[in-house]
């Protein structure tokens, strides 16, 4: 196995397309600005940070697609890190909040992106565990509904 010299890649998957693009350059721009702030004051445990880029869309499938096109695994390193909160955690970390800022009654709206509606019903059954009421549940759908912005 190769071991990591001296630069540690990191992967990140970003939505460069799609509805969620803008959000992904700044995304990306506050990456960056972290990694020269890292790099510039002697890296991590002395390496300097090294980041590759891929396109999720923001979209399980084209999320999958891009993970596969970075090939870290195959590019030989001995140490392979996923670093990223997922749904369910997400979700009862925001029915916490609500809970600890006595949020009884919670409405909840996604934008119907397989991510964003996936959140919600996750969401929904945190909210409803922890003894709250989700009295509203519903989407908007983006470019169509006349308050979406």
């Amino acid at each position: 196995m190769k071991k990591w010299g001296s630069v540690i890649v990191v992967g990140i998957g970003l939505p460069v397309i799609g509805n969620y693009a803008t959000d992904g350059k700044d995304m990306q721009n506050a990456i960056e600005m972290g990694v020269k702030k890292i790099n510039d004051s002697s890296g991590v445990i002395g390496k300097k940070l090294n980041i590759e880029e891929t396109d999720d869309g923001c979209d399980p499938k084209i999320a999958t697609t891009a993970a596969n096109s970075a090939k870290l695994p195959a590019q030989g390193y001995d140490t392979l890190f996923l670093i990223n909160g997922l749904t369910p955690d997400q979700a009862q970390t925001a029915a916490d909040y609500m809970a600890a800022n006595q949020a009884k009654k919670v409405v909840l709206i996604h934008d119907n992106s397989a991510y964003a509606k996936d959140l919600a019903d996750f969401s929904k059954a945190s909210v409803e565990k922890s003894s709250g009421a989700v009295i509203a549940y519903g989407a908007i759908n983006y470019g169509i509904d006349p308050y979406f912005v």
